[in-house]
């Protein structure tokens, strides 16, 4: 997978998890891709300079990796580098987002200090992304009824779905769809929507705000101590431990 791609897919996942607009800036101030930005988020970022501001106050703070600027109306921006090692990657700028409930410009609402969450939310998928199996990025190479299938756990994941869904959407006998599943992806139905339920809850887990049981029901567990004992199985620790760890 090229860079490009690579970084379109982090902001596309940031947007669904996050819903603040989001866009990768080179370090020449050049767009590198964007999701969610609509005229009105341009006009509030080219017209207030964000930019150049954001620049300007990274250079005279010491904590680099977390950026914010406001410009009009509790209206916030805010930037984290791509690679935190080699600034020349460029940014990526959270926002426009708005700190005031039923704001007139129809903004996501987000409080002030929601900055940091956000900045260890877009790191986390930066960081694991590659992490996931080759059947989950690049599903092209499986069967059509297997991309199907992968298609319809990854939206419908936080659902209680079963195996005879599955195969009652795809028409196809359960027996051999089950087989079929197996065979293409190495991991039984269940092991696979485990998988995905846990890799995302971890960007759940990041808010210190959701409980444990919550974020276990959000993602379709049906309840806690089983969404911890797969937790445990799949990452090596649980939920409890991976948030003070990402903290």
């Amino acid at each position: 997978m090229s860079l490009q791609k690579y970084i379109n897919e982090v902001l596309k996942k940031f947007y669904l998890l996050t819903h603040v607009p989001i866009q990768a800036i080179n370090y020449e101030g050049k767009s590198i891709g964007d999701v969610g930005y609509s005229r009105s988020h341009e006009h509030f970022f080219h017209n207030y300079n964000i930019y150049s501001r954001i620049i300007a106050e990274r250079k005279k703070e010491e904590n680099y990796l977390i950026t914010t600027v406001s410009c009009v109306d509790y209206v916030h921006f805010t930037a984290t580098p791509i690679c935190p090692r080699n600034k020349y990657r460029g940014l990526f700028v959270m926002g426009p987002y708005s700190s005031r409930k039923n704001n007139s410009y129809n903004l996501v609402y987000k409080p002030l200090d929601i900055a940091p969450y956000l900045v260890r939310t877009v790191a986390f998928i930066w960081r694991d992304f590659p992490n996931k199996k080759l059947h989950y990025i690049q599903n092209n190479i499986y069967n059509l009824h297997i991309r199907k299938a992968i298609d319809y756990i990854d939206s419908r994941y936080m659902y209680d779905i079963k195996l005879e869904d599955l195969s009652n959407y795809l028409n196809i006998n359960k027996s051999y769809f089950s087989s079929l599943f197996k065979k293409e992806t190495g991991e039984t139905f269940t092991e696979y929507l485990n998988k995905i339920r846990i890799e995302k809850s971890k960007a759940l887990l990041l808010d210190s705000t959701k409980s444990i049981l919550d974020i276990a029901l959000a993602v379709g567990f049906s309840n806690q101590n089983y969404y911890n004992i797969m937790f445990k199985k799949i990452t090596g620790m649980t939920p409890l431990e991976f948030r003070n760890k990402n903290s």
